[in-house]
């Protein structure tokens, strides 16, 4: 059963998921984002990861920059951690 589980938790995908092929899509890197969203590297690089969560004012930001609509945001990082709270539920 933790095989099954692990395998959940492996393809639940993040909300930086989306943004990464977003960002590829348009041909902008993560560095530029940073720098247009006025936010550290490091910041964006654990958005994309899954480690940072999207909040309300980061969601404006990304729609603000890249014309994806903030509700958008909220609703897939909600989804998604909603995705991780079920699979650990799964045991």
């Amino acid at each position: 059963m933790d095989n099954d589980n692990n395998l959940t938790k492996s393809i639940i995908s993040p909300p930086g998921d989306t943004l990464q092929e977003h960002l590829n899509f348009i041909g902008m890197k993560s560095n530029e984002l940073a720098e247009r969203l006025s936010l550290p590297q490091g910041k964006i690089d654990g958005l994309i990861c899954g480690k940072e969560p999207i909040n309300a004012e980061l969601a404006t930001k990304l729609e603000d920059e890249l014309s994806i609509p903030s509700s958008f945001w909220i609703n897939r990082e909600k989804e998604y951690r909603q995705e991780l709270l079920n699979s650990e539920g799964e045991v």
